[in-house]
């Protein structure tokens, strides 16, 4: 597993190598550049960035003296022209120029999640010219990627490009569009539905900022293996309401006194997804982890009236394993009381 400090040391005395290849203009060894390609497909993509910077420092070798950047540009741009494999590694050059010349030059789909991560960053790069090239290079070749890699490397990533700011609309379209594909829905939603490991409800819910996942919500909220998924698939559907943070604010708790706290800024989508509300209650009261029995309770809270058998159950909830739901039975039974 990548640190934020280190490559495997094949790798990055592969890339050294590779480097002063270019800063020579002479074309290095296909199966120099061969197992650069194959030791970055290896990386995990979830290390894209920290890996792309020590990428960059062993592809210039350690920030050599540059006297004539243009020159080098030149030379570096040459040895592309002969050797296209070159393409898929310098997509993570330092130059700007070089990088765009990389995009324009890609024929390659990427055939690991670090390499689809690597160009789906391009997307957001900070030279203007190399974003137009990364889209251009996203709508030729995100048609033809594996749905498993994408899947893999939006997991790995979180969704986290819902958040970049340097991209335009339609540079950000690229990103909707791979995960639109129907073969990639589908796996997404199983993954989803199946996966047990890594923090999957923070990911579905930057997901749901869209309506790719909305018809997927009430089996994600039936089925899925982890809790928190079907927590945050049934929180949404009892709701009727997607949300996620966008950043934080500070609060007053005391202006005299000059205390504070930060509190969570959330952004909203509504999901109109029809669904019987009791019937997903009543199945999410009997689910066996504690966090959706108590997502339950809090939707039933607003709407005990119209619950039917309510007042069968409460006896159990109020003897549940978790003192949290059995709060929350308690808080109903006053209401059901003062009701009758």
């Amino acid at each position: 597993m990548l640190t934020d400090y280190d490559l495997p040391p094949a790798l990055e005395a592969d890339l050294v190598a590779l480097g002063q290849c270019l800063l020579a203009g002479t074309a290095p060894p296909t199966a120099l550049v061969a197992a650069c390609v194959a030791r970055l497909d290896g990386l995990p993509a979830a290390q894209v960035v920290t890996a792309g910077a020590r990428i960059r420092n062993a592809l210039c070798c350690f920030c050599y003296p540059v006297t004539d950047p243009g020159k080098d540009r030149r030379l570096i741009c040459g040895v592309l022209a002969t050797v296209p494999m070159l393409a898929q590694v310098l997509i993570l050059h330092r130059d700007g120029h070089v990088r765009e010349a990389a995009l324009n030059a890609l024929v390659t789909v990427p055939r690991s999640p670090f390499m689809l991560a690597a160009l789906a960053m391009r997307l957001n790069d900070w030279a203007g010219p190399v974003r137009t090239a990364a889209a251009w290079c996203a709508g030729r070749l995100f048609a033809q990627v594996a749905p498993d890699v994408a899947v893999a490397m939006g997991l790995a990533l979180r969704a986290g490009w819902q958040d970049w700011m340097r991209w335009a609309p339609a540079q950000a379209a690229c990103m909707d569009q791979l995960f639109a594909r129907p073969a990639v829905r589908v796996q997404l939603v199983a993954r989803f539905a199946t996966a047990c490991d890594g923090a999957l409800a923070g990911t579905l819910r930057s997901f749901l900022r869209t309506p790719l996942l909305d018809a997927a919500l009430p089996m994600l909220a039936a089925m899925a293996r982890q809790a928190g998924v079907r927590a945050t698939a049934l929180q949404v559907l009892l709701w009727g309401q997607a949300r996620w943070k966008t950043g934080t604010r500070r609060e007053w708790v005391n202006k005299s006194l000059g205390l504070d706290r930060p509190v969570p800024e959330l952004a909203r989508r509504d999901v109109r997804q029809p669904v019987d509300r009791n019937a997903l209650i009543a199945m999410a009261l009997q689910d066996r982890s504690a966090l959706v029995r108590r997502t339950a309770l809090r939707a039933l809270a607003q709407c005990w009236r119209d619950f039917p058998g309510l007042a069968t159950i409460l006896p159990a909830l109020e003897a549940d394993p978790s003192p949290t739901v059995r709060r929350w039975a308690g808080y109903l039974r006053p209401e059901r009381e003062s009701g009758l």
